[in-house]
């Protein structure tokens, strides 16, 4: 028993621990941007000229008797970007973080076949729904610790969470096979690269090369609690991952940039020294007046 509170302690004090509210600030703002670039990135009035039978049945947006106005996606992207450069001009961060999610989960919901998220964006808008609760400083000063400093490891949890059972899915439906046989190889040829088949074809006709970077894959969203878990490992892990997912482009022309900025959002501010140093004030009271 002593062993277990030992270990819920020690796991409260990693969530809890303290975060310099520059470093909580910058999270904050880093995960805007990439809301904006989504948000700036995507043709979302493509969403009005989607089958009507895409958006029923039982489904988020299923209920909708109606399509979708142009206007009202142009009108959503609009909000949402204003929200963004709230964060951005430090004015009532908090509610700008919150407009800003708001607007792009409600238009990848709708862009999504059926209603459905895109899992392009699952890690963003799940990492954000961390940051939306924040008490984030108006001025952040060095050194000083930030009241909400969990929110910072709570969202350095969610993305290794996230990368972590990405990576036992992959365990579930197909086991140690899916590293050591031929499912990277088969995947590739399922693919469409967007330098051209011969690529494709050449590495999946490769098996050390397929199985290689089928078990790179698997060991680095296995072990991503761990990278993250350590200072100095994070911003290696958000390199690695950067590799990971641009490879995943050049062989399938899948788009995850989503994933990577947002994991360089979480992973590189938490990683660099200033990250560890957060001492209280001499007044015991953590933090500055909430921005919003």
């Amino acid at each position: 028993m002593a062993a277990v509170v030992r270990r819920a302690r020690m796991i409260d004090s990693a969530l809890l621990g303290p975060v310099p509210e520059r470093t909580l600030a910058l999270v904050h703002a880093l995960v805007a941007v990439v809301i904006g670039l989504r948000l700036l990135g995507g043709d979302w009035t493509l969403v009005a000229a989607r089958p009507a039978v895409l958006t029923g049945g039982p489904t988020s947006f299923g209920w909708l008797p109606f399509a979708v106005p142009v206007a009202v996606l142009v009108g959503l992207r609009v909000v949402g970007l204003l929200g963004v450069a709230l964060v951005l001009a430090r004015v009532r961060v908090r509610v700008g973080l919150a407009v800003a999610w708001g607007a792009y989960v409600l238009l990848t919901a709708l862009w999504g076949s059926s209603g459905k998220v895109l899992h392009n964006d699952v890690l963003t808008i799940t990492v954000g729904i961390v940051l939306l609760a924040a008490t984030v400083p108006t001025r952040p000063r060095p050194g000083t610790v930030a009241r909400s400093g969990w929110a910072v490891h709570g969202a350095l949890a969610v993305v290794g969470c996230i990368y972590l059972l990405t990576g036992v899915q992959k365990l579930v439906h197909s086991g140690p096979a899916w590293a050591f046989g031929d499912s990277m190889a088969w995947i590739l040829r399922q693919g469409t690269s967007p330098l051209g088949e011969g690529l494709t074809r050449a590495v999946a006709d490769q098996p050390v090369l397929t199985r290689a970077l089928a078990t790179g894959a698997l060991v680095l969203e296995l072990t991503a609690p761990l990278w993250l878990a350590v200072r100095v490992t994070r911003i290696p892990f958000a390199v690695a991952v950067a590799a990971m997912h641009t490879s995943i482009w050049v062989f399938l022309g899948l788009d995850y940039s989503a994933w990577v900025l947002t994991v360089a959002a979480v992973a590189v501010p938490t990683g660099l020294r200033d990250a560890s140093r957060a001492t209280p004030p001499a007044d015991g009271r953590a933090g500055t007046p909430p921005a919003g």
